[in-house]
């Protein structure tokens, strides 16, 4: 993976930091050792006759030490990868400049007719050839090894094309063998030097071969798409032995955009065999991920053991894992001509099997399980928009997804699936807002199914809030109530406005209640907010608006729901007077009313 490549390098560089630092002690170590000999001075000569043999023994010779190396300066963590990015960048304009000014040059030579078609073709080849054995050959140095034998394979590729499509002296096969030659040279060197790089250029380079050399053979759908599928075998097989992400993700895009083309170009043939290629290739991006983290399950449990998730991390497999099935069951709805019922049904059996997969499968690793949760959940959504597009009761099951969503949230610990549910609730929202917004109320109000389709949204929301952390519930409760108001005006708008204020009132008086009964503040502070609410529309619309009979009775009924309210308030409460209110009502006593 290229994880532990990333890894790998840091170690190099650590190593090579430690090395610098022990030179440069073994340079202060010599230093001292010559610095106390030469303050010791020469021995005093002794006075006692020594044997011949003693004598005649050679004196000390005095070890010079090794002539140290120049020590590197130690550098800093931060200062490495700032070294290592100008390193990068410096390397990116460099084999790009050079490129560049090949191609100026060949340019220039054939437009004065110094060389022929066949001898720039050759050079091409020579100069991608040399690059590629200067990188081979300086592999110490990693950053620019990788830039050499990078440039020289993207020469290759772009000589093959340019000999065929624009100097046509190469003929089809031939170019065609080529690309594939330098195809399999990429996956050799990227498996030799165990470099991902190279395996990336490789599978782009590969999957756009059928686009550099089109032609009519190349272009039929099922020839495209086996080699497609080919190239994919490949990339899977460099998969399963290295664990490449950027690999697997440019597999994943580019080998299903190449299918899309094979089959949206032109009309295509032999669908029973395109569509065996789309299942195998739903089939190898779904099982592989998750196969290669299982099989590195006790190296990912060493290196994320620190973290309190799950051992395995949520990364690049997962997020493929929900585009895989949309892609896979799109293209087949457009192979066979699916009507709307029938893709519909499809994806809803197919959004059943990764739900059922991702809640009986005990063995499944956690990050897959609350993955191929959300798949399903959205295959099933898409199923159902599909089918009921134009319908507006679409909205209630899409809330029961929600309403799961939030439940899987809390279930897995995803936060990520907690984030998702998000923006499902405010796409739904949204929705719900703008149908009571612009379009009229069905009839009869309160009794047909679009109101009962509201119930379902706002009931669905409000049991979501329990799945919820604190932080995130007032927001959901706020929302809630908009919509409440919104919708009892949408509602009741055929019996004028005498009646939405009504149900407004009653309503800002149950919240009022509700509030003093749970001692919760914020319900109070909601109720109160909706009492003035009705007051303002009290006065300034139904006032000129309602007959004099209904604005007499709205105007009595409201004055004693709010007389009412006001002498209930501390029994609802159910709190003392002192601590309740800072007006004690003191009943006057015999003594009081004597001594005035």
């Amino acid at each position: 993976m290229e994880d532990r490549d990333d890894l790998r390098r840091r170690l190099e560089n650590l190593e090579a930091t430690v090395a610098a630092l022990q030179r440069s002690l073994e340079s202060l170590q010599t230093a001292i050792l010559r610095e106390d000999l030469s303050s010791s001075g020469p021995p005093e000569p002794s006075t006692e006759a020594t044997p011949p043999e003693e004598a005649a023994a050679p004196a000390p010779v005095e070890l010079q030490p090794p002539a140290p190396e120049s020590p590197l300066r130690p550098v800093t963590p931060s200062q490495a990868d700032w070294l290592q990015n100008w390193e990068l960048w410096l390397n990116r304009l460099g084999i790009g400049l050079l490129l560049l000014g090949i191609g100026f040059l060949f340019r220039y030579a054939v437009e004065l007719g110094w060389i022929t078609d066949a001898v720039l073709v050759a050079m091409g080849f020579l100069i991608g050839t040399v690059l590629m054995g200067l990188g081979w050959r300086l592999q110490r140095r990693v950053i620019f090894s990788q830039f050499l034998q990078g440039g020289g394979l993207a020469t290759n590729y772009l000589t093959i094309f340019a000999a065929y499509q624009f100097l046509t002296v190469m003929p089809w096969g031939v170019a065609f063998s080529l690309m594939v030659a330098v195809t399999l040279g990429a996956f050799f060197i990227s498996l030799r030097q165990n470099r991902a790089i190279f395996a990336v250029i490789g599978v782009v380079g590969g999957l756009a071969t059928p686009l550099l050399l089109y032609s009519t053979e190349m272009s039929r759908p099922l020839a495209l798409a086996s080699y497609t599928f080919l190239i994919l075998l490949g990339s899977w097989a460099i998969y399963g032995v290295k664990g490449w992400r950027s690999l697997l993700l440019s597999a994943f895009w580019l080998g299903w955009l190449m299918l899309m083309v094979s089959m949206t170009v032109h009309q295509p043939d032999r669908a029973g065999v395109l569509q065996a290629i789309l299942a195998l290739t739903w089939l190898g991006f779904t099982v592989l991920p998750p196969w290669y983290q299982w099989r590195d399950r006790d190296s990912a449990a060493e290196l994320y053991r620190s973290q309190q998730t799950s051992p395995v991390p949520i990364g690049y497999g997962q997020t493929i894992a929900l585009f895989n099935p949309l892609i896979a069951l799109g293209l087949s709805a457009f192979l066979w001509k699916w009507s709307a019922t029938v893709t519909a049904r499809v994806f809803i059996l197919f959004g059943g099997l990764y739900l059922g997969t991702s809640l009986l499968w005990r063995r499944l690793p956690q990050p897959w399980r609350w993955v191929y949760s959300l798949t399903g959940l959205v295959l099933v959504a898409f199923g159902i928009v599909v089918r009921y597009y134009s319908n507006r009761f679409i909205l209630a099951p899409l809330a029961i997804e929600g309403l799961i969503l939030h439940y899987l949230s809390q279930h897995y610990g995803a936060r990520t699936l907690g984030v998702i549910a998000h923006l499902w609730w405010g796409l739904l929202s949204l929705g719900l807002i703008g149908q009571l917004l612009f379009t009229a109320a069905d009839r009869p109000p309160l009794l047909n199914l679009a109101f009962f389709t509201h119930l379902v949204v706002l009931g669905a929301a409000a049991a979501s809030i329990r799945f919820l952390p604190p932080p995130s519930r007032p927001l959901y409760w706020i929302l809630g109530y908009g919509v409440t108001m919104i919708g009892i005006q949408h509602e009741l708008a055929s019996f004028g406005t005498g009646a939405a204020t009504l149900v407004w009132g009653l309503f800002g008086g149950g919240l009022l209640i509700y509030g003093l009964r749970r001692d919760t503040s914020a319900v109070r502070t909601m109720a109160l907010i909706t009492l003035i609410i009705t007051l303002v529309r009290l006065f300034f619309v139904d006032l000129i608006n309602l007959a004099p009979v209904w604005r007499v009775l709205l105007f009595i009924g409201f004055g004693l729901m709010f007389l009412l309210l006001s002498y209930f308030f501390r029994a609802l409460w159910g709190r003392s007077p002192v601590a309740s209110s800072r007006i004690s009502e003191e009943t006057p006593t015999n003594e009081s009313e004597e001594n005035p």
